[in-house]
Parts: structure tokens; sequence; C-alpha cells
């Protein structure tokens, strides 16, 4: 596989075409859904083959290396200029805080009315502070 070639130290968005979708995993896919808002599904995202021109698009703009693994692979190699990094850091500095705030709607859910609003006085109370 070509992308085995590659140096150990470039970081390459990776996605798979898998029949008429295209696929990431893991880093790649947290990647994506910053980016794109792509749900992420037991650590995977996927797209459809129409929306291949528009991910690429991005990443090109977004200066990430990109390895699309197909019949015909395509590979974009930004060499130091390479955002992958800096994408990826935001990408989960974003997901830690949504997985927060879904904890704690979870949690809201289960108060009764006067927990809630007692909670919530508390937290305007903070902000106003803030």
């Amino acid at each position: 596989m070509y992308f085995l070639e590659m140096e150990k130290n470039e970081n390459y968005l990776i996605i798979r075409k898998v029949g008429l979708f295209y696929n990431a995993f893991d880093d790649d896919a947290i990647i994506l859904n910053y980016l794109l808002d792509y749900k992420i599904i037991n650590g995977r995202c996927g797209f459809p083959e129409n929306a291949v021109n528009k991910v690429i698009n991005i990443l090109e703009d977004k200066k990430i290396n990109y390895l699309i693994m197909e019949e015909e692979e395509k590979k974009q190699n930004f060499k130091n200029l390479n955002q992958y990094s800096k994408y990826l850091a935001k990408a989960k500095d974003k997901l830690t805080l949504v997985n927060l705030i879904e904890e704690i709607k979870k949690k809201l859910v289960k108060m009764n009315e006067g927990q809630l609003y007692e909670l919530l006085n508390k937290f305007k109370e903070l902000i106003d502070e803030y």
C-alpha cells in the first residue's frame, strides 16, 4: 500500500472508498467532524461519493495532507505547510466540549424543576461574575 511508504512523521488524513461511500477513522474522523460536521459513529465518519470534491476542496483550502484510497489513489502533500496537527488539536477540543455539553444535558433532564431552577440561578451568577 502506498501509504506505508510515506514518512512516519507526515500526518495524512486518510479516506477510504467503500462502495458508494468514503470513510475516515479515528483522528481523521474527528477532523472531518470538526470541518464538515459529519457525525462520528464508533470512531468512524462517512460521506457519499458525490461529496468527495467538497471534502477535497476544504482539505486543500486548510492545507491538510490527505490520501484518498480508491481505485486510483489521490494524495496531496503540503510538506511544511501541512496543518493536520493544528486541525486535529482544534477538532479534539471541540469534541471534548460537545461531549461535556451532552453529558450536562443528560443530567439536566433528570432534575426536577426546583433543582433546575436553583442550578440555573447559580449558573447565571457565575456568568455574571465572569
